[in-house]
C-alpha cells in the first residue's frame, strides 16, 4: 500500500484534500471492479432497494443510478464490506490521523457513462472540527475532467460553519482533481466540493469511506 508523503499530508491539512497514489492495486482492484459491475448490472436489470439512490433525467423514463448507500449491508458487497471494516483504508486513515480509525459509512459513488450529471457544491458536514473526519474515496477508475472528476475549493475546510457554499465556490479558485483507478482522494468532510458529470463511454465508479478518530463519539 502506498504511504501519503509529508507534502500530501501537508497539502491535505492547508488544502482539505489530497491524493495518494496506489493505495489498492492488483487483484484487491479487479476484484472490486467486478463486485462493482455486478451491482450495477443488478440495478440494471431491475433491482431497486432504498439503498440504491437513482435519479431520471427530463423528458426519460429509465433511471440513472448514482449511489448505493450502507454499502456494507449489500449482500453482493463482501468485498467492499471487508474495506469497511479493516484492511488498507483503515491504515491510510489512521496514518493520516495519527491514531485508531473508525470507518462510518461506506457507499459506492457510480457515474454512469453520458448520463450521469453533476454532483452540487456541498459541504459534508461541519459538526466536526478540521481534520477529525475524512472521506476516503477509493476510485475503481481512472477519474478526469471529462468523465466526472472532483473538485474543491482548497481551503473552505477552515471556514465557518455557516459558511455560503456557492460563495464560496464563487470567490474560488476551483481546482478539478484527477485520479487513476486504485488512487484514493482524501478530503476534509467540511471542505466545499463537488463532482463532474459523465459525458463520457467510460464508467467512474469509486467507493467512499467516512473515518473518524476511534475516540469519537457517535452521532
Amino acid at each position: 500500500m502506498s504511504a501519503p508523503t509529508a507534502e500530501a499530508l501537508g497539502r491535505l491539512w492547508a488544502d482539505g484534500y489530497t491524493v495518494v497514489p496506489a493505495v489498492v492495486t492488483g487483484s484487491l482492484l479487479e476484484r472490486l471492479r467486478t463486485e462493482a459491475d455486478a451491482m450495477v448490472t443488478a440495478f440494471e436489470d431491475g433491482h431497486r432497494s432504498e439503498d440504491f439512490w437513482h435519479f431520471t433525467r427530463e423528458g426519460e423514463s429509465a433511471p440513472v443510478l448514482f449511489r448505493i448507500h450502507n454499502l456494507e449491508q449489500q449482500p453482493g458487497a463482501p468485498l467492499a464490506a471487508g474495506l469497511f471494516a479493516t484492511g488498507p483504508l483503515h491504515h491510510l486513515a489512521e496514518t493520516i490521523l495519527g491514531g485508531p480509525a473508525r470507518a462510518r459509512v461506506i457507499a459506492m459513488i457510480v457515474k454512469m457513462p453520458q448520463v450521469a450529471a453533476a454532483v452540487p457544491w456541498h459541504r459534508d458536514r461541519t459538526d466536526a472540527e478540521p481534520g477529525r473526519a475524512i472521506n476516503l474515496s477509493l476510485f475503481l477508475d481512472d477519474s478526469d475532467a471529462s468523465n466526472g472528476a472532483l473538485e474543491f475549493v482548497p481551503g473552505s475546510h477552515l471556514l465557518a460553519d455557516d459558511a455560503e457554499v456557492e460563495k464560496v465556490r464563487t470567490a474560488g479558485p476551483v481546482l478539478t482533481i484527477g485520479a487513476v483507478a486504485g488512487d484514493v482522494a482524501v478530503h476534509d468532510v467540511r471542505t466545499v466540493h463537488a463532482s463532474r458529470p459523465n459525458t463520457t463511454p467510460r464508467p467512474r465508479r469509486s467507493l467512499v469511506i467516512e473515518f473518524v478518530p476511534d475516540t469519537t463519539e457517535a452521532p
